[in-house]
């Protein structure tokens, strides 16, 4: 196989994961089999581990062959312990959740026949339901220990995913609006993506809709889900639907597949769009770059720059140090600056759309007194959210004269402070 060749979607969800790799033949998205014998897209999302030894399986049908179940331990609600920073004890050994997130994904790929990921892989996305700090610090850590750069390793949640999914596809499929029903058993919910081509770049945006919880029985279940497309749609126009998740079953859905296709619609069923979207996304970032004239305002974006005005060379100037318009797991910066007859730190918050200014004032009680530009700071930025941003000053006194005095600063500015 050829080396850095292979472009990676990987679905890692609450119960079930899947894989997907683009066909440079096809110019598609493809779903990876993981078990011998099957075209089965879905795996469940479950490590184990081999009694006693440094052995681990995922993808249920690799772990059974050749072994003694009884051998094997299973690593219990492993989603769950990656969207956390708790450590998992196994055997009396205590294991990071990265560390258990690279196992995961590395016996995924190895059962998909990705024997060597640092070097086989050009560039991968892993999208899930949500992100939290811990699981993008988490797959961080598991990328690194796949020896995987970060330049060719990416994440995001699900509707970013439904976001490259959709402008992958054909034009007429989102000429208008684009639906999607998202299934998890009884319970389905309504997302709608939609275009706006007035503004430069287009700006695309995915707005969750209604949520309902269908019924048992065949025919209720297509009462309740006709009911929901009438609410959802109510009188836009959408030129494609898709249908996702382990939920839907065309044999209950006769009347509500019927409303579905009116008007021309285009309606699309599957379990792999979400795998598929995250394979386009890799496929953008590393290669293709042709959705430059759009920009995705998703959950995650960062919608504002913050700065310091400062003395640069001289001059008074203003240092941009998180610009907007990126997602939030992505905006940090880390910097060093020099006080001078200031015991504060300012930063100026901008709007990204209004332009609105507005100033955060960060104190730091107990900052030793010292002559001016003889205190040297460390600052650092990054986000828990997208409207919290966590602040960390550190003391570093300056040279033999003004020994640093190890104090630290933890502050947040958030939606409530701009």
């Amino acid at each position: 196989m050829e080396l850095k060749n292979l472009i990676l979607g990987f679905d890692f969800g609450e119960k079930e994961s899947q894989i997907c790799s683009y066909s440079r033949v096809d110019k598609d998205a493809v779903s990876v089999p993981v078990r011998k014998g099957s075209i089965e897209e879905e795996f469940p999302t479950v490590l184990y581990k081999k009694q006693g030894e440094d052995r681990w399986y995922a993808a249920d049908g690799e772990k059974r062959e050749g072994q003694d179940e009884t051998e094997l331990l299973e690593v219990e609600n492993l989603y769950e312990v990656c969207m956390n920073e708790r450590p998992c004890m196994i055997e009396d050994t205590a294991y990071a959740p990265g560390e258990l997130l690279a196992m995961f994904l590395k016996a995924s790929l190895q059962a998909a026949g990705i024997l060597e990921p640092g070097l086989q892989i050009a560039g991968i996305t892993v999208t899930t339901p949500k992100l939290t700090r811990a699981f993008v610090k988490n797959l961080r850590h598991a990328y690194e220990l796949l020896g995987i750069p970060r330049g060719r390793a990416y994440l995001q949640e699900y509707t970013e995913s439904f976001y490259y999914h959709t402008l992958y596809q054909k034009p007429e499929l989102w000429s208008r609006s684009v639906g999607m029903f998202r299934f998890e058993g009884n319970d389905v919910t309504f997302y709608s993506l939609s275009v706006n081509r007035r503004t430069k770049p287009a700006t695309v945006t995915v707005k969750e809709g209604k949520h309902m919880k269908l019924h048992e029985t065949a025919e209720d279940r297509d009462k309740d889900f006709s009911r929901l497309i009438g609410e959802s749609f109510e009188n836009e126009i959408y030129s494609s639907v898709y249908l996702v998740g382990d939920g839907f079953e065309r044999s209950w859905a006769e009347g509500s597949i019927r409303i579905l296709c009116r008007n021309q619609r285009h309606v699309f069923g599957g379990s792999n769009l979400f795998a598929k979207g995250a394979c386009f996304t890799a496929r953008e970032k590393v290669e293709e770059r042709s959705l430059k004239g759009y920009l995705f305002l998703g959950n995650d974006l960062v919608r504002h720059n913050v700065g310091m005005e400062m003395v640069i060379s001289g001059s008074p100037a203003y240092y941009p140090m998180i610009q907007a318009g990126v997602n939030w797991y992505e905006a940090e910066k880390e910097c060093e600056l020099i006080l001078d007859h200031t015991e504060e730190l300012v930063f100026v918050v901008s709007d990204m759309e209004t332009g609105k200014k507005t100033r955060y004032t960060m104190h730091l009680p107990g900052l030793p007194k010292r002559p001016p530009r003889t205190t040297r700071l460390h600052l650092k930025l990054e986000y828990d959210s997208p409207t919290n941003c966590r602040i960390t000053v550190e003391d570093l006194g300056f040279g033999e004269m003004f020994p640093k005095s190890g104090k630290i600063w933890h502050e947040t500015m958030g939606e409530a402070s701009k």
